[in-house]
């Protein structure tokens, strides 16, 4: 348990940075590991760009706002990964940077497809000033960094200033007379960190490969991505929040993965595949799947025969009974976050209606089959739990 705890010692933070006129304009993404279990400076920015982007609360997301991200070198080679609205990301570059062409190439690349690029101005001086015609954004640490001459070259070619490391008064003023457009709001508040969630993954490496696989092919089978990522707990909750986020909210709260992974689109699903794969570190249950699994189709298989019972409601009943033990996280809190329809939520939160029944059901079934006391009989009951294994096997199989 010492490991995952560990790896479960990792939090972000939300910086807030401020116009001239002090509104809340963007974000700057912070992170912190305790201990040894993230060295790799990709997968730590995939994780903290993961809890920022795919798992914050709704009420702690970014919303309209920019989002500033502090980049690794080895991250501009994974630009693919870069989350979207393009118009919405300016990217942080590190301080120590060697112009080469494959570079400039990458960072032409990156503007082309909407993102703003930032650079300390300390990194625009002698050889560095290669960079400037590629810059949309310098950090100011002091008012004097940057003289005369520079900073109207620099406001010439469009480039915009943010100042950091505000420490009174008196250095707030000077950085106003430059004209600055961004204030780092550090010195109003220290950054609140918000621990990113249980990293409880689902750990199957040879299913994650079959799903990039299918995600990268030219003809990806929707329906065959979809039988993949019903098995991966993480991802299915993923995509709902994300589909549901200010972003890709349309109104109707999507609940069905196969809509909610039509409303996000192709492209951004594997951004977040991607990004929460290089994120995870902790394998979760795979018999905890299955069983869930099990119950989610004994769900359908019970509601089939009845017209006034939508059998897709029925197994997302069954699959997400057994959500928060997948995810490690509190049940009551996801199901509460989660835009579930009402039918389904009062199924599961106090077993109510036609759902709630189904539901009780296939949970006391589960209790006899575990104590031995269900039969291999006919009855209708016995042979639904029947059939549900035989479903959940043939689909996991298929992996």
């Amino acid at each position: 348990m010492s490991g995952q705890r560990e790896a479960d010692a990792f939090a972000i933070a939300l910086q807030p940075i401020h116009d001239a006129d002090y509104r809340h304009v963007a974000d700057r993404l912070l992170y912190r590991h305790h201990g040894e279990g993230l060295d790799d400076p990709v997968a730590a920015t995939a994780r903290a760009l993961a809890t920022a982007i795919y798992e914050l609360d709704e009420g702690k997301r970014l919303g309209p706002r920019e989002l500033i991200i502090d980049l690794p070198a080895e991250w501009l080679e994974r630009a693919d990964l870069l989350p979207s609205p393009a118009r919405q990301v300016i990217i942080g570059l590190p301080r120590a940077l060697f112009l080469t062409p494959a570079l400039v190439g990458t960072l032409e690349q990156l503007r082309e497809r909407g993102y703003r690029l930032l650079m300390p101005a300390s990194s625009l001086q002698g050889d560095g000033r290669a960079f400037a015609p590629l810059v949309d954004l310098i950090r100011l640490r002091r008012p004097d960094e940057l003289d005369g001459d520079q900073l109207r070259a620099h406001r010439q070619r469009g480039a915009r200033l943010l100042a950091e490391e505000i420490r009174d008064p008196e250095r707030l003023e000077h950085f106003r007379a430059l004209d600055c457009h961004y204030f780092d709001g550090r010195y109003l508040a220290e950054p609140a960190f918000y621990a990113a969630r249980p990293r409880g993954r689902h750990g199957n490496r040879a299913a994650q490969l079959r799903l990039v696989n299918e995600l990268y092919r030219e003809d990806a089978d929707l329906h065959r991505l979809f039988e993949l990522l019903i098995q991966m707990p993480h991802l299915h909750v993923a995509i709902l929040r994300r589909a549901n986020s200010s972003q890709f909210g349309q109104g109707a709260r999507q609940s069905d993965l196969k809509r909610a992974m039509q409303v996000i689109g192709l492209n951004e699903l594997r951004r977040l595949v991607m990004t929460l794969s290089l994120a995870s570190d902790l394998p979760s249950s795979k018999l905890k799947v299955r069983m869930a699994l099990i119950r989610a189709f004994m769900c359908r298989n019970l509601a089939t025969p009845f017209s006034n019972i939508d059998p897709e409601n029925a197994f997302a009943t069954g699959l997400f009974s057994m959500m928060g033990p997948l995810l490690d996280e509190a049940q009551d809190a996801l199901l509460a976050e989660l835009p579930l329809p009402a039918a389904v939520a009062r199924a599961l939160t106090d077993r109510e209606g036609h759902l709630g029944a189904l539901l009780t059901l296939c949970e006391e079934h589960e209790h006899q089959v575990a104590d031995g006391g269900a039969t291999a009989s006919t009855d209708r009951l016995q042979q639904c739990y029947l059939d549900a294994l035989d479903q959940t096997d043939a689909l996991m199989s298929r992996l």
